[in-house]
């Protein structure tokens, strides 16, 4: 039987559109649309590329496997996606002697006017952000942010064109900062930059990752069950406004050896073409599900956090949007199986009279 969807597709379109649809005519929303890109987008493309990343890590006692300092090797594949306003890096490396595998996306969030960094490990089931500023004069973005691992910052220095260099910071229990890792980062020549995340090919599946499905939560089955490829009729309804409806394609994977999945979703908004991605994780220590959406309509995320009911087969998630005022407004969805590779994810953004209501049906590609 095949269990719902985490209601991560296409989830927080409306980070943008409250702000777009709230201006005096579509043509002016069309065009918020379409010119979302600032100066500060422009600087992720210098990171566009293939990269080696030597990495010296610091021991960390007591903690398992790392109680030695340790040198490796990985790369990393860094491309724009959503129209240049991201900047998607995948990586593959081995951390304490084991192999393992990441993603960050880094992007600009013109409302909080500061760099976010979002990430993820196969050696970690929770995600966590972290947010820069960037130092024009040094070439230097500056990141701070609490990981599994504690608090942390680092300083991502541009040195040239083909070369970067990352210290990484921790804060240990006395308030004390310590040097813990120091990647370089070279550029490979034959490695190839890319503007955007090809999809799969339609009919194209992507298979789960394997395991022991007796010691998989629940939830982190019902994520992994949507692996593959999907048809999705959007819907949208907003206070004095007629009805937006559209068809949109999703391809799902799973990434970071299963723990977490990445989705590429397409279509049409206002009659323009629209990208969007979510990174969809489940915590089984905290029991929950956590997503972040970026997309091609803003420089914003949005994250939403739930849990997941077996018995219905409901995920039910909450979290916060902007406004069109810029400030945050609430969110709250449930996505439900509602037949065999079918299922509906309802949103609803704000509260009250105001509150808008977005509606996705889903039916597995054929």
């Amino acid at each position: 039987m095949e269990t719902p969807v985490v209601h991560h597709t296409l989830t927080s379109i409306l980070v943008a559109l409250p702000l777009t649809f709230a201006l005096s005519a579509q043509e002016d929303a069309a065009e918020a649309m379409s010119n979302p890109k600032t100066a500060h987008h422009e600087r992720l493309a210098t990171l566009a590329g293939t990269w080696k990343a030597a990495s010296k890590m610091a021991a960390m006692p007591g903690v398992p496997g790392m109680e030695k300092a340790t040198e490796s090797v990985g790369t990393e594949r860094a491309e724009l996606i959503c129209n240049g306003l991201w900047l998607k890096v995948s990586g593959d490396g081995e951390m304490g002697g084991q192999a393992c595998s990441g993603i960050w996306l880094l992007g600009y969030d013109p409302i909080a006017e500061r760099y976010q960094c979002l990430c993820a490990s196969s050696t970690e089931e929770s995600t966590f952000t972290m947010e820069a500023d960037y130092d024009a004069e040094s070439k230097t973005w500056r990141f701070e942010g609490d990981t599994p691992m504690g608090r942390m910052r680092s300083e991502f220095t541009v040195e040239n064109a083909d070369r970067t260099v990352e210290v990484c910071y921790a804060t240990g229990e006395d308030g004390k900062e310590t040097e813990f890792m120091r990647i370089v980062r070279t550029r490979v020549k034959d490695g190839t930059a890319v503007e955007a995340s090809a999809p799969h090919a339609d009919g194209e599946e992507v298979e789960a990752a394997e395991g022991d499905e007796a010691q998989v939560a629940p939830a982190r089955r019902a994520m992994l069950a949507e692996v593959g490829n999907w048809d999705a009729a959007f819907k949208m309804e907003m206070p004095g406004a007629p009805a937006m409806t559209s068809k949109c394609r999703e391809v799902v994977m799973p990434i970071c050896d299963g723990m977490f999945t990445w989705s590429d979703f397409t279509g049409e908004v206002m009659g323009m073409p629209f990208e969007g991605h979510a990174l969809v994780g489940h915590d089984s220590t905290a029991n929950k599900v956590t997503c972040f959406w970026i997309d091609s309509m803003t420089g914003a995320f949005m994250r939403t956090d739930g849990t997941y009911d077996a018995k219905s087969k409901t995920f039910t998630m909450s979290g916060t949007s902007y406004d069109e005022q810029g400030e945050e407004a609430p969110v709250n969805s449930t996505t439900t199986q509602t037949s065999e590779g079918a299922r509906r994810m309802r949103m609803v953004f704000g509260e009250g009279d105001e509150s808008s209501v977005m509606t996705i049906d889903y039916a597995r590609a054929k």
